[in-house]
């Protein structure tokens, strides 16, 4: 089947620090009286205490909003840094509590006047009891949805205490499991709606939090209230794109208002709609055209065009409101259909086929209200210096704030959007899925006007942790409660989350689960999205990943180890051994070290040092991915997608991304920098046989010409194979096989590679050099490093030079995080490679800092 929307995004929150979700018109109180907006937000973030009662009398302390418990606790020195060495084994005590948080606020006579006065709470993290003066306003338990009561009765002239009683969820699952009466397969997120990785994952820890993590804010408005805008891309051609409109409001009186839709950047107008404001009528609807539509598109093929669009509302009485909104046009397409391979799942964006290349996306950081505005840029920066187009939001993290989505809008990001279910077996009883209902319906409506959203999925590995994880015999769930929580399955991923996205987000594609079929099956190659975790999981060589090539893969892995800088995070560098307490602490996988060991042993290598296995561990994990983004590539149109586990890591961690929780990039991204590029080279020694294949991801052919050579480490090099050809547009070529057993009888491998070179009539070159032996069998020679830093605008460059042959070099700082533009590259004799690090340190520290090593080193 073919899914088809016509979408523009819509970005109605501007995410610079002191403005809020949904924020049309910021007015206090002392507003001038010439100014009458529709509505007003009165925020409610400053003055919040926390109560600790866990020796002696009860006190109080300050507390942030946005926060949590943890890092409010943090703040007032109450517990230690819950990342350094094992701390966090001895700071369970703190999810394991009740926690309450208060506020005082002041309302006078002009609030009070006011006809509708609400309460609103953006997130509430989970199980909660607001009051207000005494009495209770609401009770919460979705960490994802947002909380809103009427207040006016509640308040009264002069101060306001607020009272917040937050519920351990840790407790909390327990109570609900006695309840239920059978066991839930998974773990103890499956009653919460709350980020599941809180729980602690294989990458995470366990820091189940509690706090008011979004803004909290008075919302006040008499005779109308604006709601949601929904845009529809209805028809694009050359000459017009046509734009459907839908507006809500609530409205306590009948009254005609202007609408008028304007171009911000240079004052064109839209549309000027006149409307009638009742109560019996919420949505209004109306068209308008963009003239000479710019589309709205991926980094890799083209500009991602956004409309400044300025809505502007007056009410006849004279009272306004505007919303700016980023606006892009572009359509999105989900092809499954069937084919000769089984059934497609590929994208198509303005009509074209996109090969997706990306990964998978994880919160930055344990405590959701630690991440900042520039962390949220830096994440989205380094994905287009990746060449990414596309990232998957995973289903045990969290919904996005509103700036990620922008982000991706503005840097053409596709997202593939998870809801937040991962990894375990959910209740199906009538008020969990009204809650969920709830949940689903804000986020759809929050982010289905983004450009950047591709598509929705249900959950992550709950549908295959179900049918091949042997959870009914590893929980003895009997026949009938197994029917019952299977039915429960269905009733949220079969019918209430589409028909949630039917009824708001009418055409976008759904899919009840990733991956479709378990990797340990045949489907799984054919149909839909896999998660092949066969290398790592199954201890399977890398050369798997050449055999196992699915129509779309979404997840795939393997470890390595963050940079030294990230490590001095938790430990001192006396503590440095393999492996110390802290860096056991730090490895969440229950057998990832000694899974790491093995495949390093299987390319003989056998580090002694700390510092030797970080760089081991980042070198083979960045061949093994490298290999696998390659067969995926290479064999499009029947794969169409390659989304690695994972990009990003949420605290200092030995973990599968390709960079660590200070953003220093790990070898495996330098390696998708440039296998993900528009013109890809690939060389694979397979099976006896050594295969190039140029793939490109460009939208017209290219000229050019291939060269494969063999090179000693000498630099001397001897022609494989040579030739002048064309490139055609977004496809792969198999440019020639070689008989590899005949090259490695003729010359010794351990002194050798292979190199492939693409190079265009502008000169522009793709390459890809490998080694045909495994890593600790080749003869290197030895070879000694010089190099000079001269300092340049926001950093310095690095002008290295090396004595002999030297494979692999990683530039790296010793407890400092910094990026480096090019890093893990081969150093021939006789050459000089300058490469600019970005860094904001001294000249002096610089040079203290910097650490050059490489895979000759002994």
């Amino acid at each position: 089947m073919t899914n088809t929307l016509l979408l523009m995004p819509v970005s109605i929150a501007c995410h610079k620090a002191g403005k809020l979700l949904f924020l049309l018109s910021i007015v206090m109180l002392s507003c001038t009286s010439e100014e009458k907006p529709l509505l007003q937000k009165i925020p409610i973030t400053e003055g919040w205490t926390f109560l600790l009662s866990e020796e002696g009398p009860e006190a109080w302390y300050p507390a942030s909003v946005p926060g949590t418990i943890h890092t409010d606790l943090l703040k007032n020195g109450l517990i230690p840094d819950p990342f350094y060495g094992c701390n966090e084994y001895e700071l369970q005590w703190v999810g394991q509590k009740d926690w309450v948080y208060r506020k005082s606020f002041y309302a006078d006579e002009q609030l009070l006047a006011k006809t509708h006065i609400s309460l609103v709470f953006e997130g509430l993290d989970t199980y909660a009891k607001v009051f207000l003066n005494g009495s209770k306003l609401l009770e919460a338990n979705n960490m994802f949805r947002k909380w809103e009561a009427d207040c006016r009765e509640f308040l009264q002239p002069g101060n306001n205490d607020l009272e917040i009683r937050f519920s351990s969820a840790e407790k909390r699952f327990m109570e609900d499991s006695l309840a239920l009466g059978y066991p839930l397969p998974g773990g103890r997120w499956v009653f919460a709606r709350k980020a599941a990785y809180h729980f602690g994952w294989d990458w995470s820890p366990v820091y189940i939090t509690a706090g008011i993590h979004k803004p909290v804010y008075l919302e006040t408005w008499d005779d109308h209230r604006p709601g949601d805008i929904q845009l529809y891309t209805t028809e694009i051609t050359e000459k017009s794109a046509r734009i459907l409109t839908e507006m809500t409001f609530e409205s306590d009186i009948i009254e005609q208002a202007v609408i008028r839709v304007s171009d911000r950047e240079n004052g064109r107008i839209y549309a000027k709609q006149n409307i009638e404001l009742n109560p019996e009528r919420s949505v209004h609807s109306f068209e308008f055209q963009i003239q000479d539509p710019v589309l709205w598109w991926t980094n890799d093929l083209g500009a991602p065009h956004l409309y400044a669009l300025q809505f502007d509302i007056e009410t006849h009485s004279g009272f306004t409101h505007q919303q700016n909104i980023p606006y892009g046009i572009r359509t999105i397409e989900v092809i499954t259909e069937d084919d000769q391979y089984g059934e497609s799942l590929y994208l198509k964006l303005n009509g074209i086929p996109l090969f997706m290349k990306g990964a998978n996306y994880i919160p930055q950081h344990s405590f959701v209200t630690e991440v900042s505005d520039e962390d949220y840029e830096r994440v989205i920066e380094n994905a287009v210096l990746s060449n990414m187009n596309m990232l998957r939001v995973w289903g045990g993290g969290m919904y996005e704030r509103d700036i990620f989505y922008e982000l991706c809008d503005q840097n053409g990001i596709l997202v593939w959007q998870d809801f937040m279910f991962a990894c375990a077996m959910y209740p199906g009883d009538d008020a969990f899925v009204e809650n969920v209902r709830q949940e689903a319906i804000q986020q759809v409506k929050r982010l289905r006007n983004h450009a950047c959203l591709a598509m929705w999925c249900g959950n992550n590995e709950v549908d295959e942790g179900w049918h091949n994880w042997q959870w009914q015999a590893a929980h003895n769930i009997q026949p009938a409660d197994s029917a019952t929580i299977w039915k429960g399955y269905q009733r949220v991923f079969h019918q209430l989350l589409p028909e949630v996205i039917n009824t708001y987000d009418p055409g976008r594609f759904y899919l009840h689960t990733s991956p479709v079929h378990g990797w340990g099956h045949e489907e799984s190659m054919m149909e839909g999205s896999a998660h092949y975790w066969g290398v790592w999981w199954g201890l399977e060589p890398f050369e798997m990943y050449l055999e196992k090539v699915p129509r779309f893969m979404s997840e795939f892995g393997f470890q390595a180890m963050p940079a030294l800088a990230t490590i001095r995070q938790f430990q001192t560098e006396e503590e440095d051994s393999l492996f110390s307490d802290a860096l056991r602490c730090h490895q969440k996988h229950p057998t990832g070290y000694e899974t790491i060991t093995a495949y390093l042993e299987r390319e003989n290598l056998y580090p002694s040092s700390l510092r030797e296995y970080i760089y081991l561990s980042q070198l083979i994990q960045a061949k093994g991915i490298g290999m696998a983004i390659e067969a995926h590539r290479r064999a499009q149109p029947r794969c169409m997608g390659t989304l690695y586990w994972q990009f990003n890591d949420c605290w200092p961690v030995t973990s599968w991304s390709g960079m660590d929780v200070n953003g220093n990039w790990k070898a495996l991204q330098y390696t998708v920098r440039d296998l993900y590029d528009d013109i890809m080279v690939s060389v694979i020694d397979h099976n006896r046989s050594l295969d190039v294949y140029l793939v490109s991801g460009m939208l017209d052919d290219l000229q050019g010409r291939v060269e494969l050579h063999l090179v000693d480490f000498e630099n001397n090099r001897i022609t494989l194979y040579e030739k002048d050809m064309l490139l055609p547009a977004n496809s792969p070529v198999k440019v020639t096989s070689l008989a590899s057993e005949t090259i490695k009888s003729q010359y010794d491998m351990r002194r050798h590679l292979v190199e492939a070179v693409f190079t265009v009539k502008d000169r522009r070159s793709f390459k890809n050099q490998k080694f045909l032996e495994p890593y600790g069998n080749l003869n290197l020679p030895d070879s000694h490093l010089h190099y000079d830093i001269e300092a340049v605008q926001g950093g310095f460059r690095i002008n290295i030079r090396a004595t002999a042959f030297a494979a692999h070099v990683h530039l790296y700082l010793a407890d400092r995080h910094a990026w480096f533009e090019n890093n893990f590259f081969h150093l021939w004799p006789g050459e000089e490679k300058s490469v600019f690090c970005q860094s904001g340190l001294t000249a002096a520290e610089f040079e203290k800092q910097l650490q050059v090593y490489h895979m000759n080193a002994k």
